[in-house]
């Protein structure tokens, strides 16, 4: 570019409407969701509507550790994440939300004939 040509400012986030900082939540949160492990008490953060800005909510989805070669015995996995609950560092409300709600809710909203999909797959 010349010296002295003037530069055209680009607003990236221009189409998104942002007019105030609430409109940064209300766009992003409902759609993201964050798969956690089982027994990451980090997880509990996601619930958290006190410390998180604006009250927010994250759509935290159960990850499962099955998987990991550091789970011996895969009956625990549910076991443990359910501790996070026992610890009162989440609800009940918030367990469901976490293992079932969340997950059931990001499935069905990109394809709402999810479970019927399944159901016929399974039969």
């Amino acid at each position: 570019m010349p010296i002295g040509a003037e530069r055209e400012v680009i607003d990236e986030f221009e189409r998104c409407a942002i007019g105030r900082k609430q409109d940064i939540r209300d766009l992003f949160v409902p759609h993201f969701y964050f798969g956690c492990e089982a027994d990451d008490p980090v997880t509990a953060s996601a619930f958290d509507s006190k410390a998180n800005p604006f009250g927010a909510r994250l759509n935290a989805i159960f990850g499962s550790d099955i998987g990991h070669w550091d789970v011996p015995d895969m009956t625990d996995v549910t076991e443990e994440a359910y501790e996070l609950v026992e610890h009162g560092l989440i609800s009940e409300d918030d367990f469901r939300d976490f293992v079932f709600a969340n997950p059931a809710r990001l499935w069905t909203s990109m394809n709402p004939d999810f479970s019927q999909e399944t159901a016929e797959i399974v039969q």
